[in-house]
């Protein structure tokens, strides 16, 4: 497996993408991945290679890693442009896409509205919801993240954000769903969190991996990427049989 750099174009802005390329044609489901708030295309490169030969793209969202750091426009519905445009320049017909923590926000607000174009979705560590960011949000994320959160982004995320609930709306996303969440302490996905989600969504899968807490690829990588390797496999068998 190779792995070949792509620029998405939304608009002005121009956004970083990395994707793998199988040596051989696979009828496996494409995998489009959208990463955590100062997640980049380049922090799933492990996961691309486990995952082989299935084909995947992981994007860079606007402000992150190589991606374009425009001034503003650094709403919910920014970043949603910013997946719906990895999407359609992607060449994947009808792909499985994950989304972790933040960037499952955005894809849950990208699947709602365009649910015929995905397979299947995985929700990791996060409530279906969008949330408005506190000034304290940003100087902690500046804190702890170090060089990969900007100033500049971090409070136009901050200044951008809006409280927006989408668990209303799962009941319009209609391909295979999975809730993956750590089982270890600090896991945003808490109990009670994945029973309003059984209860917005009961065809979901909630997924627990026991060893990990919100970071879901540690410390037991191998139990993490054999859920989502398995997941993807049921969303393989759902596509082929429809």
């Amino acid at each position: 497996m190779s792995i070949r750099e792509k620029w998405i174009i939304n608009d002005s802005v121009r956004l970083h993408a990395l994707e793998s390329a199988p040596a051989e044609a696979t009828a496996q489901v494409p995998l489009l991945i959208v990463p955590g708030v100062f997640g980049t295309a380049e922090d799933y490169l492990d996961e691309m290679s486990r995952l082989a030969p299935r084909q995947c793209l992981a994007v860079s969202l606007r402000g992150r890693g190589h991606s374009d750091v425009p001034a503003s426009g650094y709403t919910l519905e920014d970043h949603v442009s910013d997946v719906a445009a990895a999407v359609a320049q992607s060449g994947f017909q009808r792909p499985a896409m994950m989304g972790y923590a933040i960037g499952a926000a955005y894809a849950i607000a990208y699947a709602i509205h365009a649910t015929e174009s995905i397979s299947g979705l995985i929700i990791g560590e996060y409530p279906a919801r969008y949330r408005t960011l506190s000034e304290k949000w940003a100087a902690r994320a500046l804190e702890t993240m170090g060089a990969r959160a900007r100033p500049e982004v971090a409070h136009a995320l901050q200044r951008s954000s809006a409280q927006v609930s989408l668990w209303e709306q799962l009941e319009k996303i209609r391909c295979p769903i999975a809730i993956v969440r750590g089982g270890q302490a600090g896991s945003m996905v808490t109990e009670e969190i994945a029973a309003k989600y059984r209860d917005f969504a009961p065809r979901a899968e909630i997924l627990t991996i026991e060893p990990n807490g919100h970071e879901l690829w540690k410390p037991d990588f191998d139990n993490y990427i054999t859920t989502i390797g398995n997941f993807l496999a049921r969303v393989d068998a759902a596509a082929h049989a429809g």
